[in-house]
């Protein structure tokens, strides 16, 4: 009897520390709700007092676009990897049909025959080394094109924190009652933090653009030394 009294109180214990902490979950919930603005509650609010308001809604839909056409971005810069890539596999073709070439030449025994073959193995080795290169380049530009899409969806976010402090203002301005319960901090907050999260973006996009600029730079020099052995390069796919 002593045990089935100790699990009768335990089951009792362990159901009200689960309604207590549902309460408190529930009002944390409840809080949480109150620092958004209803729609509803700026329906009321005059025209003539939601200037800012219909600002920040523009910035809001500017920063969406932003968004889409970043996400564009990323996709354009895989395809142009995706062709470097297959000129890279090309150029590793060539300079391998060459030097079987140069093999061939060398059982002739003929000066001659060995000295073109070597000339045009070198001059595809070079177009090789400014493909892979080019490959690089073009992976470090997908790199930067997805940090700047990261850098987009911050804003966006921002854009969203500056709305819906825009919306708290002006209801606030319109003398509705119901503005007391939001907490003007909250929102400040809100801001802020997108703010920050928005330079740190912003840090990290300058970044990769530095790395994809060196290996850009990397390609022009190797481009301009596989021009200088006879061949074409590769093409910018710019």
């Amino acid at each position: 009897m002593f045990q089935t009294r100790r699990r009768q109180v335990l089951a009792g214990v362990v159901f009200g520390t689960a309604l207590v902490l549902g309460g408190c979950s529930s009002s944390r919930s409840a809080s949480k709700e109150q620092q958004k603005v209803d729609q509803s509650w700026m329906a009321r609010v005059p025209e003539s007092e939601l200037g800012d308001v219909r600002n920040a809604q523009a910035e809001r839909l500017k920063a969406q676009d932003e968004v889409t056409r970043a996400d564009v971005a990323v996709k354009d810069a895989e395809r142009a990897a995706e062709v470097a890539q297959r000129n890279e596999e090309a150029a590793k073709l060539s300079t391998k049909a060459n030097q079987t070439a140069v093999e061939a030449a060398q059982a002739t025994g003929r000066a001659s025959n060995i000295s073109q073959a070597q000339a045009e193995l070198k001059a595809t080795e070079g177009k090789q080394a400014a493909a892979h290169a080019q490959l690089e380049w073009r992976q470090r530009a997908i790199e930067t094109q997805k940090a700047r899409k990261d850098l987009r969806q911050r804003e966006l976010e921002l854009a969203d924190a500056r709305l819906r402090q825009a919306e708290m203002e002006a209801l606030r301005n319109s003398d509705d009652v119901r503005a007391k319960d939001l907490s003007e901090a909250e929102f400040t907050s809100a801001v802020a933090n997108a703010q920050r999260n928005t330079e740190e973006a912003q840090r990290l996009v300058d970044q990769r653009l530095g790395e994809e600029r060196q290996a850009r730079g990397e390609w022009e020099k190797l481009r301009g030394e596989a021009r200088g052995y006879g061949g074409s390069g590769t093409s910018d796919g710019e």
